[in-house]
């Protein structure tokens, strides 16, 4: 079919349904039992910003989005009853008192004229702003007021003892006028030279309100309204007349973008008041498509922006109605609306009682009895034998009667409407005439790419027909592992039908056979529940809520899984598509999905539960409900641009303690105290048609992650620690399915004064004072030790000296220098050589030693060898020597202090060996007692040391030097050196030392 066609088909449709059946709007009541402080609303505005200001006999109300600001006498309101309310060109706020004049809002506070400043009179009925000043209109004369400088100028008419009560002011060529009740009427206003002066041009009695309108005029009177030509009505020209039109008393009057003017009426004593729309100079009551049955309606506004009027009552608050709403709904009494579709050139209604078919020339409704009808026919005429449980069809009932039918579908083949009831099949063609009955009992059907029917059975498998005049099937035995069980949803693309099962996933018919995704293992879900097409792919839901979109053109493949999580409502209803669009219909309402953006809908919108049936036309998506059904404009939805393109902080609290927001406005940094760090920051943005889809979300600074989503325009940061906080908020917008990132304030919480760079710098200071005198006294203490270290080290050095003069005493000299006497006398030249030779080696030793603070061990052992054979000679080598090393030892790595030993075996060749010793033994041995400690054990057979404190041995002076080497070595010298000996028992030196 040509585009031009469809276009023209779909426009043909919606204007249809739009004239054949009631169109009702969206409307919210605003009540003292809710958001309003009392049900008396006298007057309402929607200023530059589109903010809503709702004036009642006891306060005033802002209305921002979905955020209510209350404003009281007690706030800096002149009188709680606030009967006018206008905006001047410096965006300030005026409100007009019954009684105590005019209050002026500049957003942080109020300032009050009244008579005392010159008003005419204190109750004010009437503002109209221009340019720079303000007409104040009272119960008793006008007053202008300069917006810039507040200066006033009153004036009232002296010919009429009557009060001029101002009823409304209207401009005519930059000439403001003003309409007044009694027997006032019609009077210009002349501001020259600061006086101001009403001149009078018509009488009226009982004059309400007038209303401009291009070049017409309405006047309002009791009971009836006249339409004037507005340059006649200024005029003053005789010859106008004007017919009574309509009834009530109209106090108010706004017009739409659309043209449409709408009328406030009460009738004071009579219950014709309501809300009216103004067409073809006819009063039409809106009531009931508004919903709004109070019959006292005084005020009107209207938001141009966003297409919303709102009604003012006296008795039953304030009501706000979408004029152009996004979502229409479309009532159809006693009807709820069960399933859509549509052929080339017809659409199809499923009502819950009849079914309503609509072609461009002609219309049909087919009632139940017709339907039942058609299957009694069918049953008297037929030839076929009626389908049995015996052969696995789900058997009819054919006794049901026409008020219980049940529809449970209807779709469309081949410019055929099938509708699947529970008294069988109906085919009906588009002009409402049945096509064919068949007698079959299923909960879903299809049909093949080819136009075949396949029948559906939970329990007795899948039925293909190939010719339904003759009965003629393939039958597909549930017991089959390919065969759909338990089917509850199916549909069609390209050479492709698809059925989903409950238990067993997914089925697909193609080339004359079913085959299940699950029994060949190519998709294992399994508790499938709705499918559509989308695009060259599909989407596909299971019964937890999650969706898949797969591609199944060559090899099946899960593109991506949408969790229930990203979508709102627990159980989905329908999948369908739009322009790539994924459309998934939930208890909560109904959600579009594409590329990862999610727009949702619900009853803000005017999308009321439940949702039977969904249908997608054209561009219109059509739903169906309870008692009517909604057309949704998906292009208006779809191709919407961002909403909220700005954030404004509104309130700030800090410590539970509200503070002035301006100083936050002005600074482009805001510093804190560091006890100053609970803080709650209310926002809002811009004006938006439907507030409650904005989710907000916020972070500390760039980087951080962003806090969990929440419905409140708020932030609530308690305890800050100090730093530099760069506050972001991001709205994510429900409606549009996009979000806006603003920085809303810049704040530094100020460390404590003991966290400051100055008082981190004093206690650095002192730090480096202290720790300066610390160094001076480690330095004096160093210096102490040191000298102290010298003292002993010189010490040290004196006792390496002393114990090599020990070693070297005179006599051990004297006693070498006989022995090579005695040699030398006796001509034993070799022995004297042999002798000459170790003293001089011993004597190199010595020398060399003394000034290593220790030796190597085999140094040590060679030394001690040395000098047990100097010694030994002079005793004829009587002494038998033994010397043993732990083989464990490495006497080339081992190190050991000097000078320690050669005292102890110098003590057994002077004092052990007697010569009443027979077979005198000295044995040196060197053992690991473990890694760190190496004993050196000098022992004797000689005559041992009794308890005679006189005994040499204990006042050596050599043994008394080692000790207290071993001493300035640090070692404890009970542990290191032990001296075990008996009389006659020989002796044993024991010294353990740490290598």
């Amino acid at each position: 079919m040509p585009f031009y066609k469809v276009s023209k088909l779909s426009f043909f449709f919606i204007f249809w349904f739009n004239l054949a059946f009631t169109q009702n709007y969206p409307s919210k009541n605003y009540t003292a039992a809710n958001q309003l402080p009392n049900n008396a609303v006298r007057s309402l505005l929607v200023d530059s910003k589109h903010v809503l200001w709702i004036g009642t006999e006891n306060g005033v109300v802002k209305k921002e989005n979905e955020g209510f600001k209350y404003f009281f006498e007690e706030d800096g309101l002149a009188l709680n009853s606030c009967w006018a309310i206008a905006e001047d060109e410096n965006k300030k706020l005026w409100f007009g008192s019954y009684g105590e004049g005019v209050s002026i809002y500049d957003g942080f506070r109020f300032k009050v004229i009244s008579a005392k400043d010159g008003l005419v009179h204190n109750e004010i009925t009437k503002l109209f702003p221009d340019e720079d000043r303000m007409f104040v209109g009272t119960s008793d004369g006008v007053s202008v007021i300069d917006v810039n400088s507040f200066k006033v100028i009153s004036s009232k008419t002296s010919s009429n003892e009557q009060l001029l009560r101002v009823q409304n002011f209207f401009k005519y060529k930059d000439q403001v006028y003003v309409a007044t009740y009694n027997n006032s009427g019609i009077f210009k206003v002349s501001v020259e030279n600061n006086q101001l002066n009403l001149i009078k041009l018509r009488d009226f009695q009982h004059l309400y309100s007038v209303f401009v309108d291009q070049d017409s005029i309405y006047s309002s009177h009791k009971g009836f309204f006249r339409k004037y030509s507005l340059a006649d009505f200024v005029n003053k020209k005789d010859s106008v007349s004007a017919e009574k039109i309509g009834y009530s008393i109209i106090w108010d009057y706004v017009k739409s973008n659309d043209d449409k003017i709408f009328a406030a009426a009460w009738g004071i004593y009579d219950t014709n008041g309501g809300i009216y729309e103004v067409e073809n100079d006819q009063l039409i009551s809106r009531a009931t498509e508004f919903d709004i049955l109070s019959k006292e309606v005084v005020s009107l506004a209207y938001d141009a922006h966003f297409e919303k009027l709102y009604v003012g009552t006296k008795d039953a608050g304030m009501f706000e109605v979408a004029l152009n709403p996004q979502i229409k709904f479309h009532e159809i009494e006693s009807q709820n609306v069960l399933g859509f579709a549509n052929t080339e050139n017809s659409f199809a209604v499923l009502l819950s009682n009849s079914i309503f078919l609509k072609k461009a020339e002609s219309e049909h409704s087919i009632k139940l009895s017709q339907l039942k009808a058609w299957q009694k026919n069918y049953l008297k005429n037929t030839k076929l034998p009626l389908p049995k449980h015996k052969d696995d069809f789900y058997e009819l009932d054919y006794s049901t009667k026409a008020e219980d039918i049940n529809f449970y579908d209807i779709k469309e083949s081949q410019n055929i409407y099938w509708v699947n009831t529970n008294i069988g099949l109906f085919a009906i063609k588009e002009t409402g005439e049945l096509h064919r009955y068949l007698p079959l009992h299923s909960e879903e059907i299809n049909f093949t790419p080819k136009g075949k029917l396949i029948e559906t059975n939970p329990y007795g498998g899948v039925r293909v027909y190939s010719d339904l005049d003759t009965f003629d099937y393939t039958h597909f035995d549930q017991k089959a592992p390919h065969t759909p069980t338990m089917v509850v949803g199916s549909c069609r693309q390209e050479n492709k039908t698809y059925f989903l099962s409950i238990f067993s996933g997914l089925y697909v018919w193609e080339d004359n056979n079913f085959e299940s995704y699950f029994k060949n293992d190519i998709w294992k879900e399994k508790k499938l529940k709705h499918i559509t097409p989308l695009g060259e792919n599909l989407a596909i839901s299971n019964e937890f809520g999650d969706i898949f979109i797969v591609n199944d053109k060559t090899t099946f493949k899960v593109l991506r899984k949408i969790p229930r999580a990203k979508i709102q409502g627990n159980s989905i209803a329908f999948l369908r598509e739009y322009k790539g669009n994924l459309i998934i219909g939930t208890e909560k309402g109904l959600t579009l999905y594409k590329n990862g953006r999610f727009i949702f809908l619900d009853k803000e919108q005017g999308l009321v539960q439940p949702l039977l049936s969904a249908k997608v036309v054209k561009n219109t998506l059509y739903l169906g409900s309870l008692n009517g059904f909604y057309l949704v404009d998906l292009n208006a939805i779809t191709d919407t641009e961002a909403l909220v393109d700005q954030v404004k902080i509104k309130e700030i609290s800090i410590n539970n303690n509200a503070v002035p927001v301006e100083p936050f406005l002005k600074e482009d940094k805001i510093d804190l105290a560091y006890n100053e760090n609970t803080i709650l920051l209310r926002f809002s943005t811009n004006a938006h048609a439907y507030p409650r889809k904005l989710k907000y979300q916020y972070r500390l600074n760039p980087g951080d992650k962003w806090s969990p989503a929440s419905s409140k325009p708020e932030i609530f940061l308690p305890f800050l620690p100090t730093d530099d906080y760069n506050v972001e908020v991001k709205v994510f917008d429900e409606s549009t399915g996009l979000s806006y990132t603003q920085l809303l304030l810049k704040l530094v919480i100020l460390p404590p004064f003991w966290k400051t760079w100055w008082f981190s710098l004093l206690i650095l200071s002192f730090f480096l004072v202290v720790v300066y005198g610390i160094y001076r006294f480690q330095i004096n203490q160093t210096r102490q030790f040191e000298k102290q270290k010298s003292l002993i080290q010189k010490r040290f050095e004196e006792t390496k000296m002393e114990a090599l003069l020990a070693q070297m005493n005179p006599h051990f000299i004297f006693n070498a220098m006989n022995s090579i006497q005695y040699y030398i006398m006796d001509k034993d030249i070799e022995n004297a050589t042999i002798f000459l030779g170790d003293f001089a080696k011993l004597i190199r030793l010595n020398l060399d030693h003394c000034n290593k603070p220790t030796i190597l061990l085999s140094e040590e052992i060679d030394y001690l060898q040395s000098y047990i054979r100097v010694e030994n000679t002079r005793f004829n080598n009587a002494i038998k020597v033994i010397t043993e090393v732990d083989p464990r030892i490495d006497s080339y790595e081992t190190e050991i202090p000097t000078m320690l030993l050669q005292t102890f075996v110098e003590n057994v060749f002077v004092h052990a060996f007697p010569k009443s010793i027979p077979n005198p033994t000295l044995k040196v041995s060197f053992k690991l007692l473990s890694e760190n400690d190496l004993q050196c054990k000098i022992e004797d057979n000689g005559i041992g040391i009794n308890n005679d404190p006189t005994n040499k041995l204990h006042e050596s002076k050599g043994v008394n030097l080692v000790k207290e080497r071993l001493t300035l070595l640090g070692y404890d010298i009970d542990e290191t050196l032990k001296i075990i000996s008996a009389k006659d028992q020989g002796t044993s030196v024991i010294l353990t030392l740490k290598v």
